[in-house]
């Protein structure tokens, strides 16, 4: 969706904002609310067995041990909720190799909502460790990776207002602010430590009835990544309008203009604009296809000279069922044609996805993901796909300590810098019986345009739990990245395979026996690595 021209240009402005709307909504649902508190302790006994050419190529083998204590908190009222998680990861070793480590992690939400649900409003605070160049090591973890882990922290705020449902137009004005922090890892490298404020906005109006032939919309889009260093802060603002005039009873001419406008204000800057005419033929509950003949001009880096052009385009949305959808359409922007393609089929126990899109955007700004997984019932505290299942109907009630969770799949990389991302997605969600069931393909094309590098991926996952009895689960995790690094001339496979059994012993506490598998083939043979690890995890829930 676009994003607004006129925003707000300094992140202080947004704090008094939310924070008196938070005052107005909050004390009256904090006292009726209901309070629910977790707490759970893992511990984990680990033996493993590693080999890394980076380090000399020798095996290193030892045993840790592993104490990782967490508490959930839940305030759920009529209109408002509060969710907090703690937890604490603290490893020891029996050599002299590695030292102790103990890593905080948090996460903070609150949502209010009054009027139908027609003004919200969300705070979030979260911290926690992750990988930031996959170059160094795609699975790094506390027990054999700490030092390339980098301390990550977000802080936000958002405010949603929108129209009656009901009503002759629709209308939706969001405003969001964020703030990411994140500091140099042991194992030093070359982004050193940074934080981003990214400032957004958004504004959509449109026809109620959006399927008829005499209807209009409009939307908006602003974004704004302020960024430390020499590289300036980056904006991108977008805006579309279309309108249709009736011709026959399902038969429209349509007219449409865009804008988009992209600048990091130190070099790159790339400006679009587009109008054009052509038909749209509706049909069913909501289908339709239209077809335009456009006329834009672009404006592409340092050289900004203007480049005139015409082209056609076209929209493609099908929704032959409820449960169905597939949208595509085909346009330009500054760098040449584009296209979008979406597409969803959900059953009772499956879900199908898939995604096509280019952007460009910072990569700090993918600290939340892509690949759109689907709704599913997660317990507090759940680290895991596995630990989730799909509702069995739309009309599910949430059980004490289980809620709603939009999961998504794990973006590798996190810098400040500008990319050029072409990507395409197809995810398959599936719990039924004894199966949960999660299947990612992807492939992203990524060019960073302020440093000349360029990366090609490929992944698949699939995360799986097979319930072997009542209280026996068999699990099986997999995650396998190809990652070409198009400008260092390497090539990695990278390769991660994790299976066991759960036992639950009570409904308080369950056992787990495990075995995993590392590797890393890389054309550039001192960046081999392979490692086998083996443990067994008590959990207890108090």
């Amino acid at each position: 969706m676009a994003r607004a021209k006129t925003v707000l240009h300094h992140p202080a402005k947004l704090t008094p904002l939310v924070t008196a709307i938070a005052a107005l909504l909050a004390p009256a649902q904090v006292l009726s609310a209901t309070t629910e508190i977790k707490p759970e302790i893992e511990t984990r006994t680990y033996g493993y067995w590693l080999r890394d050419e980076q380090a000399g190529g020798g095996l290193d083998k030892g045993m840790a041990a592993l104490l990782k204590p967490s508490v959930a908190i839940n305030l759920t009222g009529k209109n408002a909720s509060s969710a907090l998680f703690l937890q604490n990861e603290s490893v020891w070793y029996d050599d002299s190799q590695r030292s102790h480590k103990s890593l905080d992690k948090y996460s903070w939400r609150n949502m209010f909502n009054a009027y139908d649900n027609r003004v919200s409003l969300g705070l979030s605070a979260d911290s926690g460790y992750r990988i930031r160049d996959s170059r160094n090591g795609v699975f790094s973890d506390i027990i054999t990776g700490t030092e390339n882990l980098s301390k990550t922290s977000n802080y936000g705020a958002n405010l949603n207002l929108r129209t009656l449902q009901t009503a002759d137009v629709n209308a939706q004005l969001g405003l969001a602010y964020n703030r990411l922090s994140s500091r140099q890892p042991e194992l030093q490298d070359d982004l050193g430590s940074f934080d981003n404020d990214t400032l957004s906005s958004f504004l959509a109006l449109g026809s109620a009835q959006r399927q008829s032939p005499l209807f209009w919309q409009l939307s908006a889009n602003y974004n704004k990544t302020g960024r430390q260093g020499s590289r300036g802060d980056f904006v991108s603002k977008r805006t579309s309008a279309t309108a249709g005039l009736p011709l026959l009873p399902s038969l429209s001419m349509i007219v449409r203009g865009s804008y988009d406008d992209n600048d990091n204000t130190s070099g790159y800057a790339n400006e679009f604009k587009s109008y054009g005419a052509g038909l749209e033929y509706q049909f069913g509950h909501s289908s339709r296809i239209n077809v335009t003949q456009n006329w834009a001009t672009r404006s592409v880096g340092e050289q900004q000279q203007d480049i005139d052009e015409n082209y056609l385009a076209a929209e493609v949305f099908l929704a032959p069922t409820r449960r169905t959808s597939l949208s595509y359409s085909l346009d330009r922007r500054y760098f040449g044609r584009s296209s979008n393609l979406q597409g969803q089929y959900n059953l009772r126990f499956l879900s199908l996805r898939l995604s096509v899109r280019e952007d460009v955007q910072t990569l700090s700004s993918f600290d939340q993901i892509i690949e759109d997984l689907g709704i599913f019932v997660c317990p507090d505290g759940a680290a895991q796909f596995t630990d989730c299942f799909r509702p069995p109907t739309n009309n599910y009630q949430l059980g004490t300590g289980e809620s709603f969770r939009q999961l998504f799949n794990a973006e590798l990389e996190l810098s400040e810098e500008l990319i050029k991302r072409r990507t395409a997605a197809m995810t398959i969600g599936y719990n039924k019986n004894r199966l949960a069931l999660s299947v990612v393909l992807s492939r992203s094309e990524d060019e960073y345009v302020e440093t000349e590098r360029q990366n090609n991926r490929n992944a698949f996952s699939v995360q799986s739990s097979w319930k072997l009895s009542k209280h026996s689960s068999l699990l099986l995790n997999s995650n396998y990245y190809d990652i070409n690094y198009l400008t260092d001339e390497r090539e990695d496979k990278n390769l991660s395979v994790e299976m066991g059994i759960k036992r639950q012993l009570n409904e308080h506490s369950d056992i787990k026996a495990m075995l995993k598998r590392i590797s890393r083939n890389s054309s550039v043979d001192s960046f081999d690595l392979t490692e086998n690890r083996v443990w067994l995890s008590y959990t207890i829930r108090l």
